[in-house]
């Protein structure tokens, strides 16, 4: 059976992570684009939940833009309140 909505956006959400530790450690050029394509294909699913998105987003740009890691850690705790809203869902259903 293929995966229903949910979970491939956690699918996403936890390669997502990966990558966000991976730059937590040290700026990476793939990780940074790997994230970026990431939240671009999150962006259909949370059109609903500007805030935390937007939030993501923001911070993932930002990491691209200055290559600093810092904003690693922001991207990753955005990601986890994605994360944590969609099982929650999943769980209702």
């Amino acid at each position: 059976m293929a995966p229903g909505p949910y979970e491939r956006v956690l699918e996403t959400l936890e390669d997502l992570d990966a990558r966000l530790a991976g730059l937590e450690v040290g700026y990476n050029e793939t990780n940074a684009s790997a994230a970026q394509e990431h939240v671009d294909q999150l962006g259909d699913f949370f059109e609903n939940e500007p805030e935390d998105f937007l939030a993501l987003r923001e911070a993932v740009d930002r990491l691209v833009e200055t290559e600093d890691s810092t904003h690693a850690a922001t991207a990753k705790e955005h990601a986890d309140a994605l994360r944590d809203r969609v099982e929650a869902q999943l769980d209702e259903e």
